[in-house]
Formats: structure tokens, C-alpha cells, sequence
């Protein structure tokens, strides 16, 4: 007795899957990052001297070398890791806007919207 099984549809719709679930993570990336962005800049807890450390301020969202997601908002001036780490974390905004926005990026990347509310 021969027996054979195609399995080819399930191979398929593993394919479609993995693509699918691709851009789902990347379109929450995309939103969460820019929310970090927008929530970084309008929340920072310190007065504009020259507006650069806002202004340069950066939602990211990338693959990295290793094949690993990242999302999270950059500080592009030399003096924001000082912003950031010094003064007793007074002036911190980059890691509590991470903070603040990574439940709600896992909530959607477990309902499969794409979507950061």
C-alpha cells in the first residue's frame, strides 16, 4: 500500500503566514516608532535652548544585522546621551517613552492589527 500526502497547501499557507505576520510586525513598528517619536518630543522634560535636541529626536524601526526587530525612538545630538543618563535621569524622555509605549506595541502585535493605539 502507497501512501502519499501533498503537502504542499500547508507549505503555502506557512509561507503566506510568515509573510503576513512580517508586515503585521512591521506596520505596528512603524506606528509605535512613530508615536515615540510625536510622545519623546512633546514630553520632554526639559526647556528648548536651541530646539536640536527635539528636533533630531528619532522613531526607529528596523531589522538588525542579527535578524532581530528593533523599535524605539534615538536622541541625534552629541549631548543627548547626557540628556538622557546624567543629571539623576531629571531630563529623561528616550527610555520612558520606550517604556510607556511597549505594552500597548505587544498587546497589538498579539492581536495581529498592525495597529499602536
Amino acid at each position: 500500500m502507497n501512501l502519499r500526502i501533498d503537502i504542499d497547501g500547508v507549505l503555502a499557507g506557512l509561507v503566506r503566514y510568515a509573510t503576513d505576520m512580517t508586515a503585521c510586525v512591521e506596520s505596528a513598528g512603524r506606528n509605535a516608532a512613530s508615536g515615540m517619536e510625536d510622545y519623546a518630543k512633546n514630553n520632554r522634560p526639559w526647556t528648548d535652548r536651541t530646539g536640536n535636541a527635539r528636533r533630531t529626536m528619532e522613531g526607529v524601526c528596523a531589522w538588525n544585522q542579527q535578524g532581530q526587530f528593533v523599535v524605539g525612538v534615538e536622541g541625534h545630538m552629541p549631548y543627548s546621551v547626557f540628556l538622557e543618563l546624567g543629571y539623576g535621569g531629571k531630563y529623561s524622555i528616550l527610555a520612558p517613552t520606550v517604556h510607556h509605549f511597549a505594552p500597548a506595541f505587544l498587546l497589538e502585535l498579539a492581536d495581529g492589527s498592525g495597529r499602536v493605539r
